[in-house]
């Protein structure tokens, strides 16, 4: 299932190495202890670059085979980061869901990768208002060349992170 949907699903691009070292670097990566990229397969740099410093995580994937879907798996118990590049076309309701498990403390933090136009919308914006003591904001300062399944496509993107410690006094940053 996932090998199929990695060739002709739109949702389904790899975040380059740099981004994801990047925000490894930003945020600390190595203060948290137990992790979870919930739309991470086994080729995903977060989960590879996570290998290589020895971290401690749970990968699963929205189209793995054994049916982790993000909307009814469950963190890992003690969750301190949940870190990933969602498909960006269900944003909302990921924002929704992830903003559900940082309330009901089944997470501590997260950072999202997410496209610039997710800071838009009233919708979106009354989200982020509940939550703006906790949350941070990193803008990239040039687009994202993900790699697709057919090509690639240049996005203008952000981090939305959430109670993240490194982040506490930078609300709005640019990478």
């Amino acid at each position: 299932m996932y090998i199929s949907s990695k060739g002709h699903d739109p949702n389904h691009v790899a975040t380059p190495r740099y981004v994801v070292e990047c925000i490894y670097s930003i945020i600390g990566i190595k203060t948290f202890n137990n992790i979870w990229f919930p739309f991470n397969h086994y080729d995903s740099e977060f989960k590879l670059k996570a290998d290589e410093l020895n971290l401690m995580y749970k990968a699963t994937h929205i189209f793995d085979d054994l049916g982790n879907d993000f909307f009814e798996t469950e963190p890992p118990e003690n969750c301190d980061l949940l870190i990933s590049n969602p498909p960006f076309d269900i944003q909302n309701k990921i924002i929704e869901r992830t903003l559900y498990l940082a309330e009901t403390n089944k997470i501590k933090a997260f950072a999202l990768l997410l496209p610039l136009s997710t800071l838009e919308t009233s919708k979106r914006g009354e989200m982020y208002e509940k939550y703006v003591d906790k949350l941070s904001i990193g803008i990239f300062k040039k687009r994202i060349k993900f790699k697709g399944h057919k090509q690639v496509f240049n996005k203008g993107c952000c981090w939305i992170c959430y109670n993240i410690p490194a982040l506490e006094n930078k609300k709005i940053w640019w990478i």
